[in-house]
């Protein structure tokens, strides 16, 4: 199992339980309504209170004016009572010694009742007007003296009845005139004055609350030229408490206030309502003083109370769902402090901490369903953990193995040598490399099919192990090479050895159909150190002894490897090739060839891969394996490149609804100067760049990785594509292939020759064709040469196929390539 990938830290926030969130949340919905409910309850209080007010001074206003008039009526009827009194005192009297003067008479009658008047009905003065004369005093003559607007407003109208409420300095006085008829005339008025002390007195105990008069009086601001008008208060209930309220309140405040709109006023630790009555008397005005201080103190603890109640019932909802959330929330972090065992892949210590929810079948909730999720989900990661584990070791030996016949491949071969080099340097020993081609395999392939040609391939491997094992170590390079390598080795024991394993593989046969094939096997023999220090020195020194041993009379021979032959075989090769190559450049004696690429499913064919081929004077076409390598070495190789540049180019702008792929070298990776001549050649030509596609090996591409990328992304802002070959033949592919910008994967054939029957090959495609396509990367797959294949390939999602199924490289282009879109 892979370790777990450490998860960087994230800044440390602020923590607040889900608990807490609940009541915080309850708290912040809840706290405003109670507050809103009493705020609503204190209005609605304060409504009707001021409702209950408002009736209140109404009848209060009532009460006032009915008591006026009241007593008014009161003091008419002693009006009409005195004179009456007057004429009882004439009875039994002459009457010649009867008074002749109303007024002589009215006095003499006041004489006697007049104590009465003041003590029954609170009379403090009588006057007696006769018409046209100066009012007299007829009780209490030294009472004062009649207003002038109440003697107006008699002498006016002297035989109607007259109300009036008159204030001076000191005191107020009720007055009320009766004309008094004498011998059927009128003879004059008789004034009766009253005071206003017990209408306030009557008042507050009819009402409870305090009456106040008051005059207005008048005056000139001698800055402003303004009139100012101030309030001359001549009575009140409760005098040393109502009086400083009302004097400290604004006259303009206290006028302005009436029943509807009161002033409502906080004084001292009270509070009052104050409203004015019009008492219709000019110069006088009543203003009623109600204590509202029990009334408001009342609404105030009522809306305290029910903030109070509902605080305190919000408290205890919020301590109860504590309680309530307390078990659910334990649940929930005892549940997340099992996830990150997913992450850690623990999957058996989850599954066995992971709470039952087997007794809580009944009361099922979300964390119990989570719970099983998680469960599930455990479940199913740990299979694809072992799954992944099963591919990772599959691909891992994939990555040293050949599938065919799980030797080692040449990529682990190679480490191998290394290994067995630096150990014989160490130890000063001597170790050998045997390289061996099998002659005439290729005849198994093309009379009896792959199939055959890969059993005789297994047989013969596993014949070479059972030989070579535990000596040393094998390995097949792909089609019919194969490696030995041993180390120690003895010249002697290697001879032996070389011979048994000839004999064995000529003894390796195997039947097709009425064919029966046997092979026998050339084998190249370097000895190291001697014949080499490093890898690739050996393996060409070990390929060259092969071929000289191919080259003897009769194949099936073996040959050990000498500098002399090195020296001379590379020295013709060389001599030869160089000429040839610069011939065919002077002469533009290369020819292109066309393999088609065939879109899967559909099986259209737009696209093509070129490639190169050299005819030569004998006849036979070379293959660039011949040539390459030594154009590469004397520095043709860019020549190469830019000829076959421009012959793609051309045919491209010959043919439009073609695609064409062709192949650089790695020395066009390390030329500066190809970018602009190949820009060139796109702008001359007027072609889309997105039709050419430029092809580099695997090895090629990751031998200098950050160079390579550079000089892609280049090639690549020309509006080119890039497709990575031979995809797969390396484990470095897995990791190289995301830095690499190529659009276009082609996997190696050794993947794809055995994929109908091979399970392994399966495995690696799918995950190849998957990696790739995560990428963005299309996906080519070569050494097509079956519909069987083709059939996996569509399973698989394999985007393009290649191979001698869908055509073998010929000089004609596709006959009538279809349209791409």
């Amino acid at each position: 199992m892979s370790p777990p990938r450490s998860i960087p830290s994230s800044p440390r926030k602020f923590f607040l339980g889900l608990r807490w969130k609940v009541v915080l949340g309850i708290s912040l919905t809840l706290i405003p309504l109670v507050a809103f409910l009493t705020l609503y309850a204190r209005a609605s209080l304060l409504d009707q209170f001021q409702q209950t007010q408002s009736r209140l001074r109404g009848h209060q206003s009532n009460h006032f004016r009915t008591l006026v008039r009241e007593r008014y009526q009161q003091m008419s009827r002693l009006a009409n009572m005195v004179p009456a009194l007057a004429s009882l005192e004439d009875q039994g009297v002459a009457p010649a010694d009867r008074m002749t003067d109303p007024g002589e008479r009215l006095h003499l009658a006041l004489e006697s009742i007049g104590s009465l008047l003041d003590l029954e009905w609170d009379i403090r003065s009588v006057h007696w007007l006769a018409l046209g004369e100066a009012p007299v005093a007829l009780w209490l003559t030294d009472s004062e003296p009649l207003p002038d607007a109440l003697i107006a407003a008699i002498n006016k109208t002297p035989e109607q009845l007259t109300e009036q409420l008159q204030c001076d300095a000191s005191h107020c006085r009720q007055y009320i005139s009766s004309p008094i008829l004498w011998h059927g005339e009128t003879a004059g008025t008789l004034v009766l004055g009253r005071a206003l002390g017990s209408i306030l007195l009557t008042f507050k105990q009819l009402t409870g609350a305090n009456l106040a008069i008051a005059t207005p009086i008048t005056t000139l601001d001698p800055d402003s030229s303004a009139q100012a008008t101030t309030l001359r208060f001549q009575g009140a209930t409760e005098p040393d408490i109502i009086l400083p309220l009302l004097e400290s309140q604004p006259t303009e405040a206290l006028l302005a206030s009436s029943s509807e709109t009161p002033l409502a006023v906080h004084f001292g630790t009270h509070w009052y309502e104050i409203f004015h009555i019009d008492t219709s008397d000019a110069g006088l005005t009543a203003f009623v003083i109600n204590r509202t201080t029990d009334e408001r103190l009342g609404i105030r603890a009522i809306a305290r109370n029910s903030l109070l109640i509902g605080l305190i019932g919000l408290l205890l909802a919020e301590v109860l769902l504590l309680l309530i959330l307390r078990g659910p929330v334990e649940r929930i972090r005892a549940l997340s402090n099992l996830l990150p065992l997913l992450a850690e892949n623990r999957f058996d210590a989850l599954a066995e901490r992971l709470p039952s929810t087997s007794g809580r079948l009944r009361w099922r909730d979300e964390i119990d369903t989570n719970v099983e999720v998680i469960g599930t989900l455990n479940q199913r990661m740990a299979i694809m953990q072992t799954e992944r584990e099963a591919v990772q070791r599959e691909l891992h030996w994939l990555a040293d193995h050949d599938p065919l016949t799980s030797l080692l491949n040449r990529r682990r071969f190679d480490q191998e040598i290394a290994f067995a080099i630096e150990h014989a340097d160490q130890t000063g020993t001597q170790g050998a490399l045997l390289f061996i081609d099998l002659d005439n395999f290729k005849d198994v392939n093309d009379t009896s099919g792959h199939q055959a040609g890969d059993r005789l391939i297994k047989r013969i491997a596993k014949k070479l192990a059972a030989i070579v094992t535990p000596r040393g170590r094998i390995g097949r390079f792909g089609g019919d090479e194969f490696a030995v390598l041993i180390n120690p080795a003895d010249e002697t024991e290697l001879i032996s050895l070389v011979k048994d394993i000839q004999h064995q593989i000529r003894s390796t046969s195997v039947r097709a159909g009425s064919h029966r094939h046997q092979v026998s096997a050339s084998i190249g023999i370097v000895l190291f150190p001697r014949h080499g220090k490093d890898t690739q020195t050996l393996m060409a020194n070990a390929d060259l002894a092969m071929y000289q041993a191919k080259s003897k009379q009769h194949r099936g021979h073996w040959h050990l490897y000498s500098d002399t032959d090195m020296a001379r075989a590379a020295a013709n090769a060389r001599v030869l090739w160089t000429r040839e190559i610069g011939k065919a450049l002077d002469e533009s004696r290369f020819q292109l060839y066309f393999q088609p690429i065939m879109a899967l499913p559909e099986g259209r064919i737009w696209r093509a891969e070129t490639l190169l081929r050299l005819p030569l004077s004998d006849g036979r076409i070379a293959n660039p394996a011949e040539f390459i390598p030594v154009a590469e070495r004397t520095g043709l190789i860019n020549a190469i490149d830019r000829w076959v540049m421009a012959a793609a180019i051309g045919v491209l702008a010959a043919h439009p609804q073609l695609s064409l792929a062709i192949n650089l070298s790695a020395k066009a990776l390390a030329d500066p100067t190809l970018d602009g001549e190949l820009m060139q050649l796109l702008q001359s030509s007027g072609i889309n760049p997105q039709r050419l596609t430029l092809e580099i090996t695997e090895t090629v591409a990751i031998d200098n990785i950050d160079a390579a990328v550079v000089r892609m992304n280049a090639l690549r802002a020309l509006g080119c594509r890039f497709a990575l070959d031979d995809f797969g033949s390396g484990f470095a592919s897995y990791a190289y292939l995301k830095q690499l910008p190529v659009d276009d994967v082609k996997i190696d054939g050794s993947f794809i020759r055995d994929l109908a029957d091979n399970t392994e090959d399966r495995i690696f495609v799918k995950s190849a064709a998957d990696m790739a396509h995560a990428m963005g990367k299309k996906v080519i797959a070569e050494f097509v040469e079956s519909q069987a294949i083709i059939d996996v390939l569509n399973e698989l999602g394999v985007d393009f196929a290649q191979g001698y199924f869908i055509g073998r490289p010929v000089p004609e282009l596709p006959a009538t390539p279809d349209d791409p879109g």
